[in-house]
């Protein structure tokens, strides 16, 4: 039998617990600023010079006077020039095209740093003599894509200056692809054509290829590879090659079989070949890494009946117990931050408004997941797209909050009506806009002089081989992904497979597995990642080395950079703070103008033509 006095005590211990309880969650309550955005990048007009930068056609060959340029011999305006033109905007080289390299060697310009063909059409006869005194003279050439072996096999100079010993044959069906450590950061991978059905969609690289074998004096960067049964004969150094080098003199020569260099894949894998063929190499980027929930949530409990059928619950409460929970157990798991684009209604026709109601409850769970409230501008149904932003404009306004959006969702067909609605109450503080993957814009960039635009890089639900490349590439090139859930098929359900128990089960596999390799970037919400964006697209750089310093000189402060050495590790940074990557790459914070990186003591010098 309790006594009075330890009955008494209990009583008082409950007490003080429960108000110690309340108390904690009131503090927090109102330490919880949610009205804010404490994410906000401020949208300002600094983007007209990289945006007349982007537009700039050279082709005044007078005025190729520096080494840190790239000259394009192929159609401009097709997908690898197109792809070119990208990359040099990101390294900050000049890039100048012709369509012959006549006309380039009648103009008597410098020689550039690097000399990308179209395809070998354009290295023939007294061309390929070009290319052999420029290659003796230390410039890069990069074949971008072999289109022609009988072409090549008929001569035999070409074959040698490629470094291509015999044709095997001028089309195999490959099983896979493997791709070596070294070109791209995030290791080796092997790219095999699955053996369960409901996974043999994930393979659509190119498979259908010419089969040449490369002899000595080459590096192979990524083979072919046959099914087991067909590959028991087949030595591996004889299995095709797809992207290789052949190193010579002072040069290097490389050469890609495949469409690698038609679509965003290209900037990667040119920052990997202008690293195999140097010393070092140095190269800005944006280092940040955004997941994007897209339409989520919503606030109008439209599409009812069919949400009752299948969850039992209506779209605010599948939003709020079913979903809400899940996406904050894979994001912790995945160290990520959310960029959650907010959808009021879809349906601007059927009648049924949003309740605000539960507003202030997700902007309070966005704070604390330290995530950032957008808008989402897809709708289903309506007249137009002013009339979906006036609504909404109208919903918030009703909910009296004075959250600040900065950042919105729109599809890639919607993107000139967005920007012209810019100026909107909605949408005056938004100063980033995302949409998703599409080649027809460069992954980041300046979407008006005033707006940046974040392309989506990966559908966290359909993982494929071509974007797994082609996020490996973008990661190696710009340390930045944004990956993409759209909620709205949950919503309004197309098949039985848009079912939120799939979705998250698929979601959560994918983007566990297959972005944790690159951790060591920044997660940041999509406004903090346009503050990256923005100093990324506008800064300058020079990099100079006198024995084993590497002094890098920055025109903007709180910028970010690769360095990628071979064998050579850091010793001491001034200016700045390093981050290892992986092996031979390194994370740089420039937080002064000028950084001076001190590797340890050269031993023998990266000689290129033995690699």
């Amino acid at each position: 039998m309790v006594s009075k006095r330890k009955f008494f005590s209990i009583v008082i211990m409950m007490v003080v617990l429960l108000f110690l309880t309340q108390f904690s969650m009131v503090l927090r309550d109102q330490a919880n600023q949610y009205d804010a955005n404490a994410s906000l990048s401020e949208r300002k007009a600094d983007g007209k010079e990289v945006i007349e930068q982007s537009k700039a056609e050279r082709k005044d060959l007078s005025l190729l006077i520096s080494e840190k340029s790239v000259l394009f011999i192929g159609d401009v305006s097709g997908a690898m020039g197109t792809e070119v033109k990208r990359w040099a905007d990101y390294v900050k080289w000049d890039m100048f095209s012709v369509k012959s390299m006549d006309e380039y060697i009648q103009s008597k310009a410098h020689l550039p740093e690097m000399i990308i063909l179209e395809s070998e059409k354009y290295a023939q006869g007294e061309d390929l003599d070009c290319l052999e005194r420029f290659q003796k003279r230390g410039a890069i050439i990069v074949f971008g894509c072999l289109e022609d072996p009988a072409l090549i096999e008929n001569n035999e100079e070409l074959m040698h200056f490629l470094g291509i010993s015999k044709v095997i044959s001028e089309k195999v069906k490959l099983n896979g692809v493997k791709l070596f450590e070294g070109l791209l950061l995030g290791g080796e991978q092997i790219y095999e054509t699955p053996v369960k059905e409901n996974e043999k969609d994930r393979q659509d690289l190119t498979l259908d290829v010419p089969w040449y074998q490369v002899g000595s004096g080459t590096k192979t960067y990524m083979v072919g590879m046959f099914k087991e049964e067909t590959s028991r004969d087949i030595k591996n150094e004889d299995l095709p090659t797809l992207i290789w080098r052949n190193g010579m003199y002072r040069g290097s020569i490389f050469a890609v079989v495949g469409d690698y260099l038609k679509d965003s894949t290209a900037s990667g894998i040119l920052d990997g070949m202008l690293t195999e063929a140097s010393e070092y190499s140095i190269y800005p980027i944006v280092n940040a890494q955004n997941l994007s929930m897209v339409n989520f949530p919503g606030f109008a409990d439209e599409n009812n009946a069919e949400m009752m059928e299948l969850y039992s619950q209506s779209v605010t409460g599948v939003g709020r117990d079913v979903i809400w929970p899940t996406l904050i157990s894979i994001v912790e798991h995945s160290d990520l931050k959310m960029t959650c684009f907010i959808q009021p209604q879809a349906d601007y026709k059927d009648g049924i408004e949003p309740d605000s109601e539960f507003l202030e409850f997700y902007l309070k769970q966005f704070k604390e997941q330290s995530a950032e409230a957008g808008l989402s501008m897809e709708y289903k149904s309506a007249d137009s797209l002013e009339e979906k932003v006036d609504r909404d404009g109208e919903f918030f306004a009703n909910a009296d909050s004075d959250y600040r959006y900065g950042a919105a969702f729109s599809e890639e067909r919607d993107l000139t009506d967005v920007l012209n609605l810019s100026e909107i109450k909605l949408l005056k503080d938004v100063s980033t806009l995302i949409c998703e993957y599409t080649e027809k814009h460069p992954v980041v960039s300046y979407a008006s002089d005033s707006i940046t635009l974040q392309s989506v890089v990966g559908d966290g639900m359909h993982y494929t081989y071509s974007a797994d490349l082609r996020m490996r590439s973008i990661q190696s090139a710009l340390g930045y992904t944004n990956i993409m859930l759209n909620l709205q098929d949950i919503f309004w359900p197309q098949n039985e497979k848009d079912r939120w128990e799939i979705m998250e089960r698929r979601f959560a596999s994918n983007l566990l597995t297959y972005w944790n390799k690159f951790n060591c970037f920044t997660a940041t919400t999509l406004s903090e990642s346009d503050r990256r964006v923005r100093t990324f697209l506008n800064v300058d750089y020079t990099e100079s080395r006198e024995e084993n310093v590497i002094t890098l000189n920055t025109t903007k402060a709180d910028s970010w950079f690769i360095l990628r050495t071979h064998g050579e590790k850091i010793e001491d940074i001034e200016g700045g703070s390093q981050t290892k990557i992986e092996k031979d790459a390194y994370l740089i914070h420039a937080e002064d103008h000028t950084v001076k990186i001190q590797v340890d003591e050269p031993g023998l010098s990266y000689d290129s033509r033995h690699q």
